[in-house]
């Protein structure tokens, strides 16, 4: 865990250390999610970092509370001009981008949660080991057991035809490729300077989500990626992928969907680290 004093210099500019990260976190009335995000952040990061968060105009109290807390730079956005939560996601992230100051830029989500100590420091070593990577990353975290994971690809209908066409010998048809890898958001870290340099934005397209674009951008520029797979992310980190369109816009569409997301914020909200984190308020400090 970082000095506090060098946390307040970072935060107010006195100090910006070479090597510093920029975590941003868009947020929007997740009160719980995200105290107990920001102090995972503050246990466990032992390299130099700010955090920005970004707060899409909620009207609980968790905008109270993050005011509360000493060592985040929080950007306030008056009101949601987006018409849908995935674009009003996506500038927060523009947002906090534009200001930050180190030489990493890290993406989080407030339903992701560290969960273990040099987590930052370890994952900018796989960077700083290769000078043409730009982004790491993983896709989509998998927190069903295998055997339904074997069952959903049973059922998975493109799949199925991509697996019968290689079985006939047939050439793979474009509709059913799978959607090439990008680092998703949820916990991601880039090349800040390059962002800029190349003039990338977060906003997605009907046809591309949030993020992909952007690190298409780095690619297409001659940089890499390093792609993690799901067991080493979480590793580092839990995420509860939906929480924020539960807790805080009406949930999903899926009765089954929310019921998933439910279980999920209970096994993680229950366990002994994240209750020992929302006791420890000197975390805020």
């Amino acid at each position: 865990m970082l000095d506090r004093q060098l946390l307040e210099d970072i935060r107010t500019g006195r100090r910006v250390p070479d090597d510093l990260a920029s975590i941003v976190i868009p947020h929007y009335q997740t009160e719980d999610l995200v105290r107990l995000c920001l102090r995972a952040i503050r246990r466990f990061t032992d390299s130099p970092f700010e955090t920005i968060v970004v707060d899409n105009h909620s009207q609980d109290g968790s905008l109270e509370h993050l005011r509360r807390v000493g060592w985040i730079r929080l950007i306030e956005r008056s009101g949601e001009t987006e018409p849908e939560a995935v674009y009003a996601h996506a500038s927060a992230m523009d947002l906090g981008t534009a200001a930050a100051r180190g030489r990493w830029l890290v993406s989080l989500h407030t339903d992701t949660i560290v969960r273990r100590p040099r987590w930052l420091r370890d994952l900018l070593a796989r960077l700083e080991a290769n000078p043409r990577a730009a982004a790491l990353g993983s896709g989509k975290l998998e927190t069903d057991p295998p055997w339904y994971r074997t069952l959903k690809c049973l059922g998975d209908t493109r799949r199925a035809k991509a697996f019968s066409r290689r079985l006939l010998g047939l050439p793979p048809n474009p509709k059913h490729a799978p959607r090439p890898w990008y680092p998703r958001s949820f916990c991601a870290i880039y090349r800040l300077d390059l962002i800029r340099r190349l003039g990338l934005t977060w906003q997605p397209t009907p046809d591309h989500p949030t993020g992909e674009l952007l690190y298409h951008g780095l690619t297409n520029a001659g940089y890499e990626g390093i792609p993690l797979s799901s067991d080493e992310m979480r590793a580092y980190v839990e995420h509860v992928a939906h929480a924020t369109a539960l807790l805080a816009r009406g949930g999903l569409e899926h009765w089954r969907g929310n019921q998933k997301v439910r279980r999920a914020l209970r096994r993680i909200m229950g366990t002994d680290l994240a209750q020992e984190l929302l006791r420890d308020e000197t975390l805020d400090q």
